[in-house]
């Protein structure tokens, strides 16, 4: 009970749950578990006749949960069954809809919410005020389900509004385990709360439908009376952070009225609009370039800005005179490029991982090394369809400065990719496709501009460039060596070996006439070796010795020569020097 959304929605979400019969496996996971507590907190009704008035369970008291929190956790398990039940009807629902499992998950709902009601009454004196506050969250999203099951939106409203600001409340206090993360509050958020205050907020025809964060806590602050119990969440909330529960005052607030980009400027119109681009700019600032889970928040508000502005501009398009539209459509290029870049910048954080992962790797197998390069790859290719959807988008064009940027981020991840290939090339021991490659990087990195202005986070400057330019550089340097001494053939391998001997930890596919000759290298191929004669260093022996002595030695070779020859002379006579004289 110490971590309620996280034994239940964040054991789901580790579980990864998609399909209906997953959620069945797992419905029957979870009753198992309250079996097991059930035995051992001695609560089982073996006599089920008059069950409602002997269920043990349904009689738990305070004073129960104090002496063991495992009373707790039955109710607990109990709610998670149901909503777990409940989620695997919606899915059924999908595929085929009907007026009795509408009804059936109607029911559903009302029994978890009879069972978090339960838990709350039992949990009243519990000391740590974030556990009663996750039971209230799990309470708010049972009761905002039920709504939007009966299509009371006015209610879902609320309910989820309560649970978005709870939810983002506990993401900056709430400690939880080390097999969690807090990146589960912000996933019921993404995945459960904001989608339904959307539905919720459409259905009720609210002017701030597109800002869920002030919605929410409007909705917090106004409607405390539509769920009494839950109320006091907010009281939670309110003794420590009073500003997740409070709407800001708008009115104080300085609206951005015009935007300018590069060599365009345009008038934003919309208030809506332009407190979208405001808190764009605001949650901009909190990304951190080494983790890319940093930058989810502000890509998603990039895309609710832009699908804002998309809608207005289909509702104003009658309203507006040519320049007007003109400048509705540099905002709407501005937000996408924005977006775009952000992503590349993302997709960068996530290269550079994997780069590193990689680097870590000693003594693995080829294949696990490609691997590897392969999910490296995928990451980088990416990075450039970003780019090109980036040239792509009207009005780039039109800009030298800019296309000229992109055009040069476009290469330089280019690049990355060749030479990534040409490595894979290089272990292959295909030299000639790996130096093709890398020399088509040199053409690359010498045709790119630099930049004229300074980047922003993470992507790539110029001393970036000249780096990566003296690397390829050097590695077209040794791969034309390779390249010209060695060829294709497995004879003349010298990266990795085609022989048994050398690969101890594989064996080869090879019949049994071929594999004898391919245990060990038995023929030894001996060639000239070309070398350039230095006549300083045979002249040296000769430098330094005196006249006296190279006189002496002079003629006792002389002597010796004619000693030597008299008696070569003496052994020749006769004929053919067989018979002596």
């Amino acid at each position: 009970m110490d971590f309620p959304l996280a034994n239940t929605f964040g054991v789901r979400h580790e579980l990864f749950l998609q399909t209906v019969d997953d959620f069945h496996r797992h419905r029957h996971r979870v009753n198992k578990k309250i079996n097991r507590l059930r035995r051992s907190l001695n609560i089982i009704t073996k006599d089920t006749k008059h069950y409602s008035e002997k269920n043990k369970t349904a009689n738990l008291t305070s004073s129960d949960y104090e002496l063991n929190k495992g009373f707790g956790d039955v109710l607990l398990y109990l709610i998670e069954r149901d909503l777990v039940y409940a989620q695997e009807t919606r899915l059924l629902m999908d595929v085929h809809s009907s007026k009795s499992r509408e009804k059936f998950l109607i029911s559903k709902y009302k029994k978890a919410l009879k069972h978090v009601k339960n838990l709350f009454e039992i949990i009243v004196n519990e000391k740590n005020e974030l556990v009663v506050l996750e039971v209230l969250v799990i309470a708010s999203l049972i009761e905002g389900s039920l709504a939007i099951s009966k299509k009371k939106y006015e209610k879902s409203l609320n309910a989820f509004s309560i649970s978005r600001c709870a939810l983002q409340f506990l993401y900056s206090y709430q400690e939880l385990p080390p097999q969690y993360t807090k990146e589960l509050y912000y996933n019921i958020i993404d995945f459960i709360v904001d989608p339904a205050l959307k539905v919720s907020a459409s259905q009720c025809n609210t002017s701030r439908a597109n800002d869920l964060a002030q919605l929410s806590k409007e909705q917090a602050f106004q409607n405390k009376h539509m769920f009494p119990y839950l109320s006091k969440a907010i009281e939670i909330i309110s003794k420590t952070n009073a500003a997740y529960v409070t709407p800001s005052d708008q009115s104080e607030l300085k609206l951005l009225k015009e935007l300018q980009w590069g060599s365009y400027s345009a008038t934003i119109r919309s208030d809506d609009l332009s407190l979208a681009i405001m808190k764009i700019n605001e949650e901009v600032k909190g990304i951190m370039d080494e983790d890319s889970t940093s930058y989810d928040s502000s890509l998603l508000l990039y895309q609710d800005a832009t699908e804002l502005h998309t809608q207005e501009m289909a509702r104003t398009e009658e309203e507006y005179d040519d320049s007007e539209k003109q400048e509705q459509y540099i905002i709407s290029t501005y937000l996408k490029y924005n977006y775009l870049l952000l992503r590349v910048r993302r997709d960068i954080t996530i290269l550079n991982g994997l780069n590193a992962a990689v680097e870590r790797l000693k003594n693995v197998s080829k294949n696990k090394l490609l691997v590897s390069w392969k999910e490296c790859l995928k990451v980088n290719d990416a990075i450039i369809s970003s780019l090109e959807e980036v040239t792509d988008l009207p009005g780039i064009a039109n800009d030298d400065d800019l296309m000229d940027y992109i055009n040069t981020l476009k290469a330089y991840f280019t690049i990355k990719k060749q030479l990534r290939l040409s490595q894979a090339y290089l272990i292959s021991n295909k030299y000639i496709q790996a130096l093709a490659l890398v020399s088509n990087s040199r053409s690359l990195i010498e045709n790119a501009k630099p930049f004229s202005s300074e980047t922003e986070g993470n992507l790539p400057r110029n001393e970036d460039l000249e780096n990566m330019k003296e690397h390829v550089l050097e590695e077209e340097s040794k791969l034309s060596i390779l390249a010209s001494h060695f060829n294709d053939s497995d004879d003349k391998i010298i990266i990795g070996s085609k022989y048994i001997v050398d690969n101890k930890d594989k064996f080869p596919a090879l019949s049994g006439d071929n594999l004898l000759s391919h245990v060990a290298p038995t023929k030894v191929d001996i060639q000239p070796v070309h070398v350039k004669p230095v006549l300083f260093d045979i002249a040296y022996n000769y430098i330094g010795d005196s006249s006296s002595n190279s006189e002496q030695e002079l003629q006792h070779v002389s002597s010796e020569s004619g000693g030597r020859s008299n008696e070569e002379g003496e052994k020749k006579k006769g004929f053919f020097g067989l018979f002596g004289r």
